[in-house]
């Protein structure tokens, strides 16, 4: 679909960049906070590490954490080979594993049962991943071709280690992108980057080229008064196709349904 009236598209352009173009952005951000995995930290040696993105929500039966099956699958696979690795949210360390309500390697989704002490550690510091999202009715309705989604995570290009022991992960988010493809198991957003605009200052952050580290990020869509949790961020084609899965395949339990054959 090509937008052709260009009056509306420059209106568009001065809201997405104002005011309303920053609180769509931020909200997705209130409940995502990024996931450090690897090497544990040592002064005197190199370590490797990663980054994914944990979506914050209480689905009705406590928080939990959802993220990607790879994601865990990366955790799980250190674990074999190293012996020990490093699973932590903000500045709390769990075991993904011991605490795993369910995963799901088709649909490439997990969750996690955190406990009310964690929540509360997870969910202080800054406004970027604090809160955990509580439908007022769940599942949420389908997705159709033509919403716009906000949807925001933590991109590893842009993951800084400015000591042995601390790492910064800048986020990035959209408030309004559009869904080009759904089907039964999932939904698809096409970057249209000559629509985009910026609303927070950008000028000493590289371009974006890498969505790594991204996978796990919540997408939410805005009914007018109230948000609905709608997909989580599972893959991407190279940087202008994102892919997600519709959060109603997560039940309220945690569990995860499969519709695959």
């Amino acid at each position: 679909m090509e937008y052709n009236d260009q009056k509306k598209i420059k209106e568009a352009k001065r809201l997405a960049a104002g005011d309303l173009g920053k609180e769509l952005s931020k909200f997705p951000m209130r409940f995502a906070k990024a996931a450090l995995i690897g090497d544990r930290p040592a002064r005197n040696l190199f370590t490797k590490i990663n980054n994914a993105t944990v979506t914050l929500v209480n689905l009705g039966n406590g928080p939990i954490l959802i993220t990607c099956y790879h994601v865990l699958d990366f955790y799980r696979k250190l674990i074999n080979e190293c012996g020990s690795a490093l699973f932590q949210i903000g500045d709390v360390e769990l075991d993904p594993l011991s605490q795993l309500v369910a995963e799901n390697e088709k649909l490439d989704l997990a969750t996690i049962k955190l406990t009310s002490v964690q929540a509360k550690a997870i969910s202080q510091g800054g406004e970027i991943g604090s809160c955990f999202f509580e439908p007022s009715f769940w599942p949420p309705q389908p997705i159709k071709e033509g919403d716009f989604v906000a949807f925001g995570g933590f991109p590893g290009q842009w993951r800084k280690r400015w000591a042995f022991d601390e790492v910064v992960f800048p986020s990035f988010s959209s408030g309004g992108c559009r869904v080009t493809q759904t089907s039964g198991n999932r939904f698809a957003c096409q970057f249209e980057r000559k629509y985009w605009v910026t609303a927070f200052n950008m000028e000493n952050r590289e371009p974006l080229y890498e969505l790594g580290g991204m996978s796990g990020g919540p997408a939410f869509i805005h009914k007018g008064l109230y948000w609905e949790f709608i997909g989580v961020i599972f893959g991407f084609l190279d940087f202008d196709i994102m892919y997600l899965r519709p959060a109603h395949l997560i039940c309220q339990d945690g569990s995860i349904c499969d519709p695959l054959p």
